[in-house]
């Protein structure tokens, strides 16, 4: 237990306090008995002294002991991906730094980089740890997880990046390996370049051996994309395969590996999914779109379930739908099925007189039939002051940074912030997001999680820097949804200033916040929490708080809340009436926007270009996800899980509305693919008619590939990969999965029964057309050590931002053994116990009183 007393003490025993109490009462006895007051006082005193040695006074110091420095370790990347840079760096390095310092080299080598598992391996408080490496990573602890784990326990890490001399071009295709028939399939095909310097090539793309693109490319950075789509006329497998010709492969140097310059994908291709609409306007722009890409029953009423992949309820009302409806949609869709409910003038909070709201069927759905009254679309980033400084005392018992902590959780447990999506990142050296993205706190599961995370922050960093959090901050905001509202709140004890001559830290923090008030309309808080203890990086040569003044130079002052230690915040996102009637006129507009970017459904739609003229009102149920709104707020796509099957409500009509349309506008054109997209997540599984359903990735040579498996029959599903039997495992009911490796280039096959490995091409195309389940191909292409190449320039921002530095070959020598000596100091908490002082003063006290009474009374 520990108890918070003046002048900065802590009590490690603090319940020993209360012995003050009787102390105290014997006083007031001793008064009214008038007792002599000095001997009085004098024995108070001493005993008041026992007491606070028996409590065991003392404080925290941040210290910093220097480790004994054992020498540098260089871990040398040697792995397939360095043959493109210059070779023989960390052994040159090793033989002129060994006269000096000692030195180990471990080397990581083969086809396979684990970078981040080497780094985690070699770091300690006495190892100056160096990489050189083009800091390709590729199976392993991610090297940005291992820089962080370092950084965090003060392992000094550096880099150093040797010079890219060798051109090499590799290709790679993104896209789903399953495709229906008679549908657009979309893909990207990436090349990828080890230098900036410019080559000529020609890419060929072909699928099942037939030609489809052929481009002549002149490129010069290090990415380069190009989209295909193709429509696929037949059942069974197929393929898909890029190949690169670069235009000067003769001369040497200019592609230097041959092995990725072609990539194959395998794509199954299913029959169009069974979908069942339930609609009176079977020819609106709904069913029309429905029609051009599945198989589509049209009926007023429901009738067998059987064999269908969804159920479209388009625009129907309460009334009409039976309990004895409700259970089975209900059963179907907890066993795997989709439901996608669409809304309009007889459905959700349509008409007044019989919603869906309390109904059984209602029950099914992400949304409830209400409406509304979140104003949607807040971005928040929470910034949280981690430096060394959070641990001093607040002067009530506990730390700064409990308080920074606890107001920050009453920020997410108010009613401001509780739709809104947050993201938390820290500062103390650096800015670091804990969350890894935005957090929708709408459902009460992420605020509890995210609630955890914040009260496990610790301390870090040697320093406070403002501005590394604001630029943290703004990379986040950037790639969020521009039209939504965004807000900075920093919660710190106000060290963000410095006196010392040349330490520019706080005007770069000025500039900074400055530029994404007035540039990106970013609007900002402070929480200043106040505590007793004043230093120079809190309060300015002439007495003004930095971090007020900081709020005052960026011309938001009224954002600037002070508190005193124990007290909470209240921060307001009040609006004038201006922005409001602005924002209202916005809305009535109906103009609509991506709420979530990462779902499936939105991935990679920025905007919807047209209005809506209307839409019923519902209200996100808690574990809903709210995907599309209007600028305002208003739930037009949302969706969730139920069971083992999948849920959406589009609250806009089907375009066609009885005549007078909501949203005929989403039904053509671009933006129509918000709502084919959000009809295949319901759809999910093409397969559901078959016995057993796969799902095959793309494999890489000598790397574990997860393949995935769902099946109707009883029991563990026998399967071969190139006539091997697949060891399966459970993981779920009626689902499996499977690791397989392969070592050779080209197409595998995954079968119920032994058959024939390694097709080629030529023999796959002559088979596609064929409805198999009894086998499906894989396609295994060259190792990832082949595909990302040259430096990788995240890397280098990975080093510096955990506080390392990279090193260039020619200023190494002169600077690494300075950096090795001074990088190992490291800041520790460590108590001071005063039990000791204590005693002896009260010893004393004691000591030279009775030989003062002794003399007096005695000896004179």
């Amino acid at each position: 237990m520990t108890f918070n007393f003046l002048f900065n003490f802590d009590f490690f025993h603090g319940s020993e306090l209360l012995l003050l109490v009787p102390l105290a009462v014997f006083v007031l006895l001793g008064l009214w008995k008038k007792v002599d007051k000095k001997h009085l006082f004098v024995h108070t005193l001493v005993v008041f002294l026992l007491i606070l040695a028996l409590a065991a006074p003392y404080s925290t110091e941040i210290g910093t002991p220097k480790t004994n420095q054992t020498g540098i370790t260089i871990i040398s990347d040697e792995t397939a991906s360095m043959d493109l840079l210059q070779k023989g760096v960390a052994g040159e390095i090793s033989e002129k730094l060994g006269t000096s310092v000692p030195v180990t080299v471990t080397t990581v080598s083969g086809i396979h980089t684990s970078l981040g598992d080497a780094i985690i391996q070699q770091a300690s408080p006495e190892t100056y740890v160096l990489v050189v490496s083009d800091g390709q990573s590729n199976s392993g602890t991610p090297v940005e997880e291992a820089l962080s784990y370092c950084y965090k326990n003060n392992f000094p890490v550096a880099a150093l990046i040797p010079r890219t001399e060798k051109e090499d071009l590799s290709v790679e295709i993104e896209g789903d390996n399953e495709a229906v028939i008679d549908n657009e399939a979309f893909y990207k095909v990436k090349i990828r370049k080890a230098t900036e310097e410019q080559i000529s090539y020609q890419v060929r793309i072909t699928v099942d051996h037939r030609k489809v693109l052929e481009r002549e490319i002149t490129q010069t950075g290090r990415i380069e994309s190009i989209e295909f789509n193709h429509t696929f006329e037949k059942l069974g497998p197929h393929t898909v395969k890029a190949t690169l010709h670069p235009a000067s492969i003769s001369v040497k140097n200019l592609d230097y590996f041959e092995n990725n310059n072609q990539y194959m994908k395998s794509i199954y291709v299913t029959p169009k999914p069974k979908v069942l609409l339930i609609s009176n306007e079977p020819d609106s722009p709904l069913a029309d779109m429905m029609r051009e890409i599945y198989d589509v029953r049209v009926a007023k009423s429901f009738g067998s379930l059987d064999g269908t992949d969804t159920v479209i309820m388009d625009n129907q009302a309460a009334s009409t739908i039976s309990e004895a409806e409700t259970r089975t949609l209900r059963n179907y869709v907890t066993n795997g099925g989709g439901l996608v409910v669409v809304g309009g003038d007889s459905s959700f909070d349509f008409p007044a007189e019989k919603t869906y709201q309390k109904t059984g069927f209602e029950e099914l759905l992400p949304v409830t039939s209400e409406p509304s009254n979140w104003r949607g679309g807040r971005n928040i980033v929470l910034m949280l002051d981690v430096s060394p400084s959070a641990m001093n005392e607040n002067g009530i018992g506990g730390k700064v940074l409990d308080d920074i902590l606890s107001n920050t959780i009453v920020l997410l447990e108010s009613d401001l912030l509780k739709d809104a999506r947050v993201d938390v990142i820290t500062f103390g050296s650096r800015g670091m997001d804990i969350t890894d993205g935005f957090v929708d706190i709408s459902k009460e599961s992420n605020r509890l999680w995210l609630e955890a995370k914040i009260r496990e922050i610790q301390p870090s960093g040697r320093s406070t820097s403002l501005e590394r959090g604001l630029l943290t901050a703004h990379n986040l905001l950037k790639a969020q949804n521009s039209s939504a509202e965004a807000e900075i709140i920093i919660v710190s004890d106000g060290g963000i200033g410095n006196t010392a001559e040349g330490d520019l830290r706080f005007e770069r923090a000025v500039q900074c916040a400055e530029n994404l008030h007035e540039g990106s309309g970013i609007d900002i808080h402070f929480v200043h929490i106040y505590t007793p203890k004043i230093d120079e990086l809190k309060v300015t040569s002439k007495g003004q708080y930095y971090a007020e003044l900081f709020m005052n130079k960026i011309g938001l002052s009224e954002n600037y809340e002070r508190l005193k230690p124990g007290e909470r915040v209240e921060v307001s996102f009040s609006e004038n009436p201006d922005e409001s009637e602005a924002r209202d006129d916005e809305y009535s507009s109906g103009s609509i926007v991506v709420y979530d970017p990462k779902h499936f459904i939105t991935q990679n739609i920025s905007d919807i270009n047209n209005d809506i003229l209307g839409y019923n009102e519902v209200t996100p149920k808690p574990e809903a996800n709210r995907l599309v709104i209007t600028r305002l707020g208003k739930p037009i796509i949302t969706t969730w899980r139920l069971g083992l099957g999948r849920v959406a409500a589009i609250t806009t009509d089907n375009g066609k509305g009885n005549g007078a349309p909501w949203a005929a506008s989403l039904y053509s054109g671009n933006d129509s693919l918000i709502i084919t997209r959000t009809l295949n997540w319901a759809v999910a599984d093409t397969e559901m008619s078959e016995e057993i359903q796969l799902k095959v990735p793309d494999l890489k040579m000598g790397q574990p590939g997860r393949i995935l498996i769902t099946t109707g029959k009883e029991g563990t599903p026998e399967l071969y990969f190139d006539k091997k039997p697949m060891e399966i495992n459970s993981i779920g009911n009626n689902m499996y999965e499977s690791y397989v490796t392969a070592d050779t280039f080209g197409l595998h096959k995954i079968s119920e029964t032994p058959v024939e490995a390694n097709l080629t091409e030529e023999l796959l195309s002559g088979a596609s057309g064929t409805e198999n389940a009894s086998w499906r191909p894989a396609a295994v292409n060259r190792p990832d050590e082949y595909t990302y190449i040259g430096e990788n320039t995240l890397f280098r921002t990975a080093i510096l931002e955990n506080g390392g530095k990279i090193y260039t070959k020619g200023d190494i020598y002169s600077k690494i053994s300075e950096d090795a000596s001074t990088s190992t100091e490291k800041k520790i908490l460590t108590k001071v116990f005063y039990t000791k002082y204590f005693l002896t003063l009260a010893f004393l006290i004691y000591l030279l009183y009775t030989l003062h009474h002794t003399y007096n009374t005695r000896m004179k």
